[in-house]
């Protein structure tokens, strides 16, 4: 058989929407593992409450890893449903900077387990409203991923490449190490402490570092 009529080599480069379901996932199962291993973590590490969530309230970091989840398995059903849409690649258009996360998903003045909280069907509705990046910097803000997480260089990429802000992601995570005291949590739903779709079982993928 000629070169000419040899079939073209198989590639194994992942797609761009598989790409992103792999992170999601390795996400998901991170912050699964966390929430499983965080009091047993922050006494081994004792900076790494702090560190990573500007706090060393674990009931509040138990809560914010929740909506991290929470984020993340709504992002996945998103992904999953505009796959073709992501392979095709971005559309040419202006640019526009990543919105931040409406009022009912940001941090209040008061403690977010209390009152004002969105409900998992919101924080589904705004995942599927806003950039794909921005909720990705949003997960890492709850699951508490900064810059040695080993997953870091991968949510970089994505954040930046799927309409993310990364300087202020950064930014965030300089102020909550640095001013505790200052940092307002996210808000996290009551009832997502005891959602259905959140198991902790230890997964099979990332754990924490």
């Amino acid at each position: 058989m000629s070169a000419a009529a040899e079939p073209p080599a198989p590639t194994t480069e992942p797609s761009r929407s598989g790409r992103l379901l792999a992170l999601v996932r390795k996400l998901i199962g991170y912050g699964r593992e966390l929430a499983i291993t965080l009091r047993q973590r922050t006494a081994a590490e004792p900076l790494f409450a702090m560190g990573c969530f500007g706090t060393t309230d674990l009931a509040l970091i138990l809560a914010r890893i929740v909506r991290g989840l929470l984020l993340a398995e709504a992002l996945d059903a998103r992904v999953l449903q505009r796959a073709a849409h992501l392979d095709a690649g971005p559309r040419r258009g202006r640019a526009r900077s990543a919105p931040r996360a409406p009022a009912a998903l940001r941090a209040s003045e008061t403690d977010p387990r209390l009152a004002g909280l969105p409900t998992a069907a919101q924080i589904a509705a705004e995942v599927r409203r806003r950039p794909i990046g921005a909720v990705i910097a949003d997960i890492c803000r709850d699951l508490g991923i900064t810059g040695s997480h080993p997953l870091w260089p991968e949510v970089r990429r994505a954040i930046t490449r799927h309409g993310g802000s990364l300087v202020r992601l950064v930014t965030d995570l300089i102020d909550r190490s640095l001013f505790p005291g200052g940092w307002p949590p996210p808000a996290v739903a009551p009832t997502a402490l005891r959602g259905p779709t959140l198991r902790f079982e230890a997964p099979g993928g990332t754990g924490p570092p």
